[in-house]
């Protein structure tokens, strides 16, 4: 037991540093409706419901999750105020019942309360997963039943019926319309697990080019929905994310990835997004029709197959960077089995410790015992991966399934030893950044931190707490170590942060994650964080200062990388750099 003391006090000091939460990434779970297996119970009340709701929201943001993904579209109905489809028997039991609220309205403002985007979980084209379940008077069966499959237990949406993809369209057009989402994601459901033989034939006969081949056939289908949505939501709320959450399998063939400059994946033997869900999530990112993927990479990392996390992971990554998007790994809960007999013996074994010894340790010790066996905990092995091998600075962990994630007790986990500080969500730099508004007011009353700013529902503030002697150096605000709160409320409960010595930065962000300079409370009042009135913008290959006398300037890279230090001297100044984004003395530069 002496060396293994010995060994927790050198891995935990690098434990110490691994430990250290970005100040960007994403987390999330998935928050699923369908069959009532989160959220919501149809046998409560709909005040047991809100209630249900805002204790899961609750546990989330001890967790510093900063998303959640509300499944409000199981099943061709709605957990919200529809134009077009029926309330969702998942309310209340019964399809069509109003459940004398609105679920997504109100998911939507407690998130934001809580400093957390909400994503509308669509699932496109499910209609029933046991047939006739919606019954015979349902309005797509009733008036349009062409366009419905029939499989062997259940029916769904024709992706090839031009019809149908307009209807969808017109439904998710409805939410973005009405409802402040952040984000529009689809899960894994196209076209069904079991295989497509000649179920369509009917719209093959009406839409099939003459010669085409079925399966490039059924995947331009599943394209232009992605297209159509992503082209809809630029045009009518250009604010909101769009992503997707495929089978974690892409299962191109190596001509295909060839075609679209990829590394070739050899995951053979393993269930094809590609040829059996026609489901190409690699022509989505490649014609930039979504804005994050994010594949359901559900095989841990002790599976032996070629496609478990170890392999999908860094691949998707590589994907991802080549086509300019942000890939935020979804995980499975369920295969994480921290504590099962095998991996348990396995571990003890290593660490030549007693079952009874391991049991008192704390999940910290275990983690970093485990570690020390290289035998790490998967949930913390799989979040550690997706930071190590993100290449765009926007790591991403989404969990399924909401309820496992307390069950599980990885809320606990993640929040002592991976999640230790809040987190931005990633900057989206293909996005035109919107304009931020100034934070003016700054006031405290009692426990309240309020202030003010001009702006409209999509903006959201992140609040820190720093030491007055670095206020004004833009590098405490490149990392997590002060962020304290997001919240698209002007107020928060600040009588957790009262050190003396320290003051409040206030800084707005736009949807895409731009942040602005901090404002800072002061005694003397508010003040700018551009530190000896620095001007800073960027242009054409290079980055454009202006500062009233000397000063040095500090260029980093997103993922917090310095490239360069340089002194300039008063006046204007031009330095010279590759296009891209970067991190000026604090402030976000685009150069082109």
């Amino acid at each position: 037991m002496k060396k293994l003391s010995f060994l927790f006090l050198t891995i935990g000091i690098i434990w110490g540093c691994w430990a250290e939460s970005p100040k960007r990434e994403f987390r999330a779970t998935w928050l699923a409706s369908v069959s009532n297996i989160d959220w919501p119970k149809s046998t409560q009340t709909s005040e047991e419901q809100k209630a249900a709701l805002i204790k899961i929201f609750d546990g989330m943001q001890a967790a510093r999750m900063n998303a959640v993904w509300l499944q409000v579209r199981p099943m061709s109905d709605a957990l919200y105020n529809s134009a077009y489809e029926p309330w969702s028997k998942f309310l209340t039991g019964t399809r069509g019942v109003d459940p004398g609220y609105d679920p997504l309205a109100f998911a939507i403002e407690e998130a934001h309360k809580r400093g957390m985007e909400l994503h509308a979980w669509i699932n496109p084209y499910r209609y029933e997963s046991e047939k006739n379940m919606n019954g015979a008077d349902d309005s797509i069966r009733k008036n349009h039943p062409e366009w419905l499959l029939e499989y062997s237990s259940s029916f769904i949406l024709d992706p090839g019926n031009p019809e149908v993809i307009e209807y969808l369209v017109k439904v998710i057009k409805d939410i973005v319309t009405k409802y402040n989402v952040d984000g529009i994601v689809f899960d894994d459901y196209f076209y069904p697990y079991e295989g497509t033989k000649n179920e369509d034939a009917y719209s093959q006969s009406l839409y099939k080019p003459e010669g085409k081949n079925v399966g490039d056939w059924r995947r331009e289908n599943c394209n232009k929905l992605i297209a159509d949505i992503y082209a809809m939501i630029q045009e009518t709320k250009p604010t909101v994310k769009f992503g997707i959450g495929p089978f974690g399998i892409w299962g191109g063939s190596s001509s295909v990835a060839a075609s679209y400059g990829i590394e070739y994946l050899n995951t053979s033997g393993g269930t094809s997004a590609y040829s059996q869900l026609y489901c190409d999530g690699v022509a989505w990112l490649k014609a930039k029709t979504i804005d994050y993927i994010s594949p359901q990479c559900y095989w841990p990392s002790f599976n032996t197959h070629v496609w478990g996390y170890k392999t999908l992971v860094p691949w998707w990554a590589k994907v991802a960077k080549t086509m300019d998007r942000h890939f935020y790994s979804s995980m499975r809960i369920s295969t994480m089995p921290q504590n099962s007999p095998q991996r348990m013996k396995s571990v003890l074994r290593r660490l030549g410790m007693s079952e009874n010894e391991y049991n008192g340790l704390s999940m910290v010790e275990r983690s970093i015992a485990a570690t020390a066996a290289k035998g790490t905990e998967e949930c913390g092995f799989e979040v550690d991966m997706n930071r190590s091998t993100d290449l765009m600075g926007a790591p991403g962990h989404v969990f399924f399934n909401t309820t496992q994630f307390f069950s599980y007790g990885l809320d606990t986990y993640v929040a002592e030893n991976k999640f230790t500080e809040p987190a931005l969500t990633p900057v989206m730099s293909w996005k035109t950044p919107c304009d931020l508004p100034d934070i003016t007011d700054i006031s405290v009353s009692g426990n309240m931190l309020s202030w003010s700013a001009d702006a409209d529902e999509t903006i959201r503030y992140a609040v820190y707490f720093v030491p007055s002697r670095v206020a004004n150096n833009p590098q405490a605000y490149e990392t997590s170590a002060y962020l304290k709160r997001v919240t698209w409320e002007k107020s928060i409960d600040v009588s957790s942060y009262t050190q003396s010595g320290y003051v409040y930065a206030i800084t707005a962000i736009d949807p895409y994650g731009n942040e602005s300079q901090p404002y800072i409370k002061t005694p003397s009042g508010v003040q700018s964080g551009i530190v000896d009135s620095l001007v800073v913008y960027g242009g054409s290959g290079a980055i454009y200062v202006s500062v009233p006398k000397d000063m040095d300037i500090y260029i980093y890279s997103f993922t917090g990388q310095l490239i360069r230090m340089v002194r300039v001297s008063g006046g204007n100044s031009e330095i010279t750099v590759p296009a891209g984004m970067y991190i000026v003395n604090g402030t976000k530069v685009a150069v082109q």
